[in-house]
């Protein structure tokens, strides 16, 4: 199954479990929540408490300390001890009052010395070691020199004893500096003093030096200690600040443990070499025996308020869940295949007196009267439904009729341009099935010109939700190209474009009889106007002909410039006549063949004859021509004059073209090529074919335009071009080259610029070619 089913509880287990839940759970993290703040402010008081007793226990360590520095500063004031670093008395003197010093002072220090500001010991032994000695002191500089008192560091035994360092400067303030009283103090009475106080039956206070080791405890011997953690030993060096914190691990072995510490503080006056510091700390168990007791009442209250959510529970379950469950019966007596008549006629029961579960049962009876209700209007729709389902399939019939055999052709789109459907009539006119046209762009139907044009209007149907016309396209298919004319129509739903239906009617035929009806027109239009140019211009030609023929009889023509300039003449004269005989032939109203008036034609000497009429333009333009023609005359049987017209076409539209210092190249050869559309009468000489090709260096022709060259009326796309004819000359040099049994062919040279090849048979001699 997709999804998984959850588990089917009861309702009474539903609301056991919630009440439960709720109540234990918001319980339960409340007194979770109480435990932990009461062990934070137990942990804050702890603290603050320990850091207060240690402060206290540092202040006291201070004054006891400063006391006996300030004794031994009063001994050193005494005079005897003056006059004995003056050096007035004699050594053994010195040496008997410094001994008497010393069993006096017994009692109170372990040692004592008496030192010159020269170094040297009274009542000792005089030397140089001596001195040295003492000026090599670490009290030496900040005694004799700086006179200040110097406390040293305290040391403690493997007994537990402690000793304790202090030299004092002896003479008046003001003086000089007149000798050094350094004792050894014992420090079990001060330390017994200082560490004496317990806190509880654990707690206890240590002293520790700058570098955080244990010099002395009331607990413990100080070798007995573990390593405090690295925060705590930094706290010697960090200034005098009082603190508490609670670490991992105390002195001790402890777990969670409270400490609290304060830095030991002499007299300003007073150097001291080490820095010393009071730690409180306590058994972690006994500190939070209260909290053991705590959690011992939260458990009892958490303990209650389970009993009390159970009881509770249970007074809700027979309170809410009994009349629920006698509704539930009677809505599974109508589930297992009873109407809802048999639940309005089931006993509703007894009130529950529980407002929402009574208007829950009197919902359920008015539901059940509407059911019964819907019940029969139910059947009644059926009915009405299926006898509308009958029509609909009828309908949808003699729609699918009128779609499939419409006069045009139908596609239906989605808005995104995809198709949809077509109707029978359209796989008739695009000649292709149905399968293979649905799910493709429609844009693929149209020639790839008017694809743009075609999404613009479908855009413009979505946009104005209103019928558009497209216009006139081409649509490509496997017969052919078609011209249709294209409309969209928006096929709309709840108010919403759905889909649009593209209808193409066909216009080839229409498109095809207009054209060749303009075509009738123009040709009727050109073949009046040709007669009328022929019957007007001819007269006057075969006057110019005549008054020729007449001037060459004359002796004043018989030199050679002038009897050269009278037969370009009256050979121009005669190619005009032709042409004008040409035109005639080109435009008679039922054209069915171009007469021909054959003869022996030399293929070269036509050539020549044809290059000599351009050669003064082609000088003019800087053309230059290049001709190619075999050693051996090459003849040909046919219409000199017509052939002559089709290499003038031919090589007036190359200069045309032709760049300046251009080149235009004739080619005159013999092929050996089959020729298969032979037409005319007459036995042609076995695969022999004269070929006479033009080749120019102009812009050349256009892919597009190279199928349509020789179609009469034919012209370049661009009408600004002014070397653009009337698109007569190349559709007549086809006629003639075809009424020769020949072809004409249009291409262009891989360099750049335009080849024109006319391919003629070589044909024995004939009386005509043209037919009868």
């Amino acid at each position: 199954m997709a999804a998984v089913m959850r588990q089917r509880v009861s309702l009474q287990s539903l609301v056991t479990l919630s009440v439960l839940a709720v109540g234990l759970v918001s319980g339960t993290v409340g007194l979770a929540y109480a435990y932990w703040h009461a062990r934070q402010s137990l942990q804050t008081t702890v603290g603050i408490t320990f850091q207060e007793i240690a402060r206290q226990s540092a202040d006291k360590a201070a004054l006891l300390l400063t006391g006996e520095i300030e004794w031994v500063q009063r001994l050193a004031a005494l005079p005897d001890l003056r006059t004995s670093v003056e050096g007035t008395l004699l050594p053994a003197q010195a040496a008997r009052q410094v001994e008497r010093w010393r069993e006096a002072q017994h009692r109170y220090f372990h040692s004592l010395a008496i030192v010159r500001a020269d170094g040297q010991l009274v009542g000792g032994r005089l030397s140089d070691s001596v001195r040295e000695f003492y000026a090599r002191q670490p009290w030496w500089t900040m005694v004799v020199q700086e006179g200040h008192s110097w406390a040293g560091p305290l040391t403690v035994d493997e007994e537990g004893h402690g000793y304790w360092e202090v030299a004092v400067p002896i003479g008046e303030r003001g003086e000089a500096v007149r000798g050094v009283l350094k004792v050894v103090i014992g420090t079990d009475r001060i330390l017994s003093s200082i560490l004496g106080s317990r806190l509880g039956r654990t707690g206890h206070m240590m002293l520790l030096d700058d570098h955080g080791t244990i010099l002395a405890c009331s607990a413990l011997a100080p070798t007995l200690h573990m390593p405090l953690p690295a925060s705590v030993t930094q706290w010697g060096t960090e200034g005098n600040a009082v603190r508490w914190a609670r670490v991992n691990q105390d002195s001790h072995g402890g777990q969670e443990s409270i400490i609290g510490m304060a830095p030991v503080v002499l007299s300003a006056q007073v150097v001291r070499a080490p820095a010393w510091s009071i730690l409180v700390q306590q058994d972690p168990i006994e500190t939070f025996e209260p909290l053991a007791a705590l959690l011992g009442k939260l458990g009892a209250f958490w303990i209650g308020t389970s009993v009390f959510m159970v009881w509770l529970r249970w007074r809700l379950g027979r309170r809410i869940v009994r009349p629920l469950g006698t509704l539930s019966e009677r809505i599974n007596r109508m589930a297992d295949g009873g109407t809802p008549a048999t639940f309005l006629a089931s006993s509703p029961g007894e009130a529950s007196g529980i407002e929402e579960i009574d208007r829950l049962a009197a919902s359920f009876d008015d539901l059940a009267q509407r059911l019964e209700l819907a019940s029969q209007a139910k059947e009644q729709y059926v009915r009405r439904l299926e006898q509308a389902n009958v029509d609909l399939a009828t309908s949808e019939e003699h729609y699918r009729l009128l779609w499939d055999h419409a006069v045009d052709t139908k596609i239906l789109v989605d808005p995104l341009g995809v198709v949809q459907a077509v109707n029978r009539r359209g796989e008739v006119m695009l000649a292709r099935p149905a399968s293979t046209l649905l799910h493709r762009p429609v844009l693929d139907l149209v020639a790839e010109a008017e694809r743009l044009r075609l999404q613009t209007q479908l855009n413009l149907v979505l946009h104005r939700g209103a019928e558009v016309s497209a216009g006139v396209m081409g649509v490509p298919t496997p017969g052919g190209d078609l011209t249709m004319e294209i409309d969209c129509v928006p096929v709309t739903k709840a108010g919403r474009i759905e889909s649009i239906m593209v209808q193409l009617r066909d216009l080839t035929e229409q498109k095809t009889l207009e054209q060749q009806l303009l075509r009738s027109e123009r040709l009727a239009s050109l073949s009046q106007f040709a007669s009328m140019f022929a019957h007007d211009i001819r007269n006057p030609l075969a006057g110019i002909k005549k008054t020729l023929e007449w001037l060459s009889g004359r002796p004043e023509m018989a030199q050679d410039l002038p009897r050269r300039c009278l037969e370009d003449l009256r050979f121009t004269t005669d190619l005009l006549l032709g042409m004008i005989n040409d035109m005639l032939d080109v435009y008679q109203e039922h054209y069915s063949g171009l007469p021909l008036s054959t003869s022996p034609v030399a293929a070269s000497l036509l050539l020549q004859e044809t290059l000599r009429l351009f050669r003064s333009e082609a000088e003019a333009q800087g053309v230059r021509f290049a001709v190619r023609t075999p050693s051996d005359e090459v003849w040909l049987w046919g219409d000199g004059r017509r052939l002559q017209r089709v290499l003038i076409n031919l090589l007036h539209n190359a200069l045309k073209y032709s760049p300046p210092q251009g080149t235009i190249t004739m080619t005159l050869q013999v092929e050996e090529t089959p020729m298969s559309n032979a037409t005319l009468p007459g036995e042609p000489s076995p695969g022999v074919m004269v070929t006479i090709c033009i080749e120019d260096e102009g812009p050349g022709i256009a892919p597009e335009d190279v199928p349509h060259l020789f179609e009469m009326f034919f012209r370049k796309k661009d009408g600004q071009d002014y070397r653009i004819g009337r698109g007569l000359g190349l559709h007549f040099c086809r006629l003639v080259v075809e009424a020769h049994g020949g072809r004409i062919t249009a291409g262009n040279r891989r360099a750049g610029g335009a080849v024109l090849t006319v391919a003629l048979p070589v044909r024995q001699e004939q009386s005509c070619l043209s037919p009868s």
